[in-house]
């Protein structure tokens, strides 16, 4: 590709552009699966993540960034494909009562039973009254209004629910991240580490 400048920022800035680039072909590949195509290495998130150094990355002792993001393909939510990074210190300064509200609002396991409907294809209070062990159906709004208020589940119309585009991919990783290793492939997952 011809030579790269050293600068860090300047290199992460090609970087984004080639991801982008490799999105856009993939999206126009009769066929081919939507978003970027990702690299064979299975720790390339981790090298990308190395990079990130500097003051925007780093306050004090505390340095670093976290990155998730999925492709999904379901009923409930078409084609996504989604990522978001953010720097180490801005979630240590982050407002912790926003992020306990979406913690306790997934909290529960007729909730969490819900989000997965959604995510299936149910879309009406009528399917997600067909769950069992749901109760009433002002058990059923009063979980919804619980999804809702934090922004998780959104009301089409009346008695129609969905989970919004932009929080499928974080709601299936918070779940993830809950059941840990146990769903892992032992290929693709990396033991922690500290220096």
């Amino acid at each position: 590709m011809g030579k790269r400048n050293s600068d860090p920022e300047l290199a992460d800035a090609i970087e984004r552009i080639e991801l982008r680039l490799q999105a856009l072909e993939a999206a126009a590949e009769p066929g081919g699966p939507p978003g970027p195509r990702l690299s064979s290495d299975p720790w390339w998130l981790l090298d990308r993540l190395a990079r990130n150094t500097g003051a925007a990355f780093t306050r004090g002792e505390v340095g670093g960034s976290v990155a998730y993001g999925g492709r999904v393909r379901a009923p409930g939510a078409g084609e996504l494909v989604w990522q978001l990074e953010h720097a180490v210190p801005d979630l240590i300064d982050a407002d912790l009562e926003a992020a306990s509200a979406v913690l306790g609002a997934l909290g529960h396991p007729l909730r969490l039973e819900i989000l997965r409907r959604l995510l299936l294809g149910a879309s009406t209070l009528g399917e997600l009254q067909e769950i069992p062990s749901t109760g009433t159906s002002g058990q059923v709004h009063h979980h919804l209004r619980e999804l809702r208020a934090t922004g998780l589940v959104a009301s089409q119309r009346r008695n129609h629910y969905a989970i919004p585009a932009d929080r499928v991919v974080p709601v299936l990783i918070i779940v993830a991240a809950a059941l840990g290793r146990e769903l892992a492939d032992p290929g693709r997952a990396q033991e922690p580490t500290s220096r």
